[in-house]
């Protein structure tokens, strides 16, 4: 198992994605969080990207919270790998 997981998630609104990304530092579930507008399948619509850097034993808890935060929200994950000099490439 990888130490670290990447976990995506994507939501609507900026403001609904910088209340999620706050509660997700506040609880202390992720490292790092970056915010991205991304583009939408539907006109009109603002769809916003959080990557999230966590452990491998906060994973399932991140996870839970994104969807307890917002049930529409799309998330994915990967470990994180580590380049030829043993730090992740996130580093």
């Amino acid at each position: 198992m990888a130490e670290f997981i990447e976990v995506r998630a994507t939501i609507e609104g900026h403001e609904r994605a910088a209340a999620l990304a706050h509660g997700i530092l506040s609880t202390g579930l992720a490292a790092s969080i970056d915010i991205a507008e991304v583009p939408s399948a539907r006109q009109g619509t603002t769809v916003w990207e959080l990557t999230l850097i966590t452990t491998d034993q906060q994973v399932h808890t991140l996870e839970r919270h994104i969807r307890d935060s917002d049930g529409g929200c799309s998330i994915a994950r990967r470990p994180v790998t580590n380049d030829a000099d043993g730090y992740p490439d996130w580093l």
